[in-house]
Parts: structure tokens; C-alpha cells; sequence
């Protein structure tokens, strides 16, 4: 696929914000052991996130997408206008929006990955307790292979059991549900980041 109708795909169909964007620090201090709770804290976040969007601190991963045993590289870039060119020009095809909490805590990694093909966008937010420990996990795949958007929940106990699970299929043009045939539908991994210290830019973050 030439760059050009690479970018236009994108913009058009896979690079806008994730279905789950709809929002926090008020939140942090809730009891987050319950599935209701840990689903209020991620709202907060999603209002959270959705007030402070410039506040948010730019990674991404430059290794050579083609080279599978190239080491990861990830950078941090000083604006989302850097990271956003990075992309244009096929410099990274897995990046990481991270929000802070008022008290400097990671709270939120948004991931966009995506391959030099653009057939396929996924993002991935994890929702992290202030302690660093993983409360949930919303992964949406956008794919041209069967026009499918796939949309996952995990939700985690503070000690990491998967206490829910959810996963719900749309059409990607209608964006009403879809039955999905699993022959024509080829699923993407999510990656699993179970605390911000297994993240893995942790050490940018420190700088």
C-alpha cells in the first residue's frame, strides 16, 4: 500500500479516537476492589484524560518494524505533533499516550499499534491504581480483514485475578453489532502490562 493512501486510510477510518473515549484523580481513592468500582475509576479517567489531553506525556517505540529481532527503542517525543509525524513517516507503528495523576502517578497508557500495511489499528488503554497495580484493560481492533472492530474489557483485582471479561464485535463501517465468522476474522494480541513498572518505557517515565 503507497504511503499516501496508507495516511488517507487512517485518518479517515482507523485514527480517530477509540469508541470507549467518552473521559481523575477524585477517583483514586475509591475502594477499587468491585467490578462497579473499578468501572467508575476508569470513567473518571476517561473524563479525566478527555479534560487534560495536552497533558499527556509522548512514546514511542522506533526499532524497525521489519526487523523482528530488532531490540524495542522506545522514545519519548516532546509533542503529539512530533509523535504524530513519526507515524506519518513510518518511523513507529506502536506508540503510548501516558496520563499522570495530580501526584504524579502513571494512571493511564493509551497504546496505538498498527503495521506498515494499515489493514489494522489497535489501541489499548490500561487504567492503573495510583499503587501501579493494573485495573483495567479496554482493547479496540480496527480491521479491514472482515470489517470488523473488536472491542475487549478485562477488568483486574488489586492483586492481578481477572475478576471480568467482555468481548463484543461491531461492524467497522456501521458500528452496529456484528456476527463474526472466525475463518475471515484474524484476532490481534493484546499486549499485558499487569503494573506501570512492566511497562516498557517505565524508565522514560522517570526522567
Amino acid at each position: 500500500m503507497r504511503p499516501l493512501l496508507f495516511s488517507l486510510l487512517l485518518a479517515a477510518i482507523l485514527l480517530t479516537l477509540p469508541l470507549s473515549y467518552t473521559n481523575a484523580s477524585a477517583f483514586a481513592q475509591a475502594n477499587q476492589g468491585s467490578v462497579a468500582s473499578i468501572e467508575s475509576y476508569a470513567r473518571g479517567l476517561d473524563v479525566y484524560i478527555k479534560r487534560n489531553a495536552r497533558a499527556a506525556r509522548y512514546f514511542a517505540d522506533t526499532a524497525s518494524y521489519n526487523d523482528q529481532n530488532a531490540p524495542a527503542r522506545w522514545q519519548e517525543f516532546r509533542t503529539k505533533r512530533a509523535l504524530d509525524s513519526a507515524w506519518q513517516n513510518g518511523k513507529t507503528y506502536t506508540s503510548s499516550n501516558v496520563w499522570f495523576s495530580r501526584t504524579g502517578e502513571p494512571v493511564v497508557a493509551l497504546f496505538t499499534l498498527s503495521s506498515p500495511s494499515g489493514d489494522w489499528v489497535q489501541y489499548v488503554t490500561n487504567y492503573y491504581r495510583k499503587d501501579g497495580t493494573l485495573a483495567k484493560t479496554n482493547a479496540e481492533l480496527r480491521t479491514f480483514m472482515g470489517d470488523v472492530i473488536r472491542i475487549s474489557d478485562r477488568l483486574y483485582d488489586e492483586r492481578g485475578k481477572l475478576l471480568k471479561e467482555q468481548t463484543r464485535f461491531l461492524d467497522l463501517q456501521t458500528r452496529k453489532p456484528k456476527r463474526v465468522n472466525k475463518d475471515q476474522f484474524m484476532d490481534m494480541e493484546v499486549p499485558h502490562y499487569a503494573t506501570t513498572s512492566a511497562l516498557p518505557f517505565y524508565k522514560l517515565l522517570k526522567k
